[in-house]
């Protein structure tokens, strides 16, 4: 079943919620190839991209885990806990795999770690949306950002199948869950810092962002 979810009204001033009943996993096991260099560990003011991008949901989730291929890829101490993916070399649906089997939580909210501009009102919208389904996932212009969505554990037999047959895509794998599609949000969240070019935007738009 997939259903389609427009974005609701956000007022001017969202109050503060308390952290929710989800756990929020952080993506940051890519090898980061256009970047040139590891992206979880790019320098972004007093912190790092990886820190940077979970602090800025951490505060709204009971549990926060980050993701990451091999033990190689931990250049420095995260103050979250750290999980390791189940087959190397697989992509963001290993990270995936990896972050709901340790999850203590039913719900997961995940994010890439060169995702820095996704809002928490679109994170807390995705996470009461997968409550009733197996994945709550945006889904811009036709593009699906499955690195950028809620899933359940309801998701992880479907996920370790698609591993365990080579099937890597986490786009695709949305085709064998039942998936609520959130609509109608802006773009801009969910761009990726890709490259050198994307990052010095990303530096020079830092300040406005909440």
């Amino acid at each position: 079943m997939h259903v389609e979810v427009d974005r609701p009204h956000v007022p001017d001033h969202p109050v503060k919620l308390e952290g929710v009943d989800a756990s929020l996993l952080v993506l940051a096991g890519g090898d980061s190839r256009r970047m040139g260099r590891p992206k979880a560990w790019i320098e972004v003011g007093d912190t790092y991209l990886l820190r940077y991008t979970a602090d800025r949901l951490a505060s709204e989730f009971s549990e926060v885990l980050v993701a990451m291929a091999e033990p190689e890829q931990l250049e420095q101490p995260v103050p979250y806990r750290v999980v390791f993916d189940r087959k190397r070399s697989s992509g963001p649906l290993a990270g995936i795999e990896s972050g709901l089997t340790a999850a203590r939580h039913d719900v997961v909210f995940v994010i890439a770690c060169d995702m820095p501009y996704v809002r928490t009102e679109t994170a807390l919208m995705a996470v009461a949306a997968a409550r009733n389904c197996d994945a709550a996932i945006p889904r811009i212009d036709g593009r699906r950002e499955p690195v950028c969505g809620a899933y359940r554990s309801s998701a992880l037999t479907v996920i370790r199948a698609e591993l365990d047959s080579g099937r890597l895509s986490a786009a695709g794998v949305a085709d064998q869950l039942d998936v609520t599609w959130l609509e109608h949000l802006d773009p801009e969240q969910f761009r990726s810092l890709n490259t050198p070019a994307d990052l010095e935007q990303f530096h020079v738009s830092r300040p406005a962002q909440r």
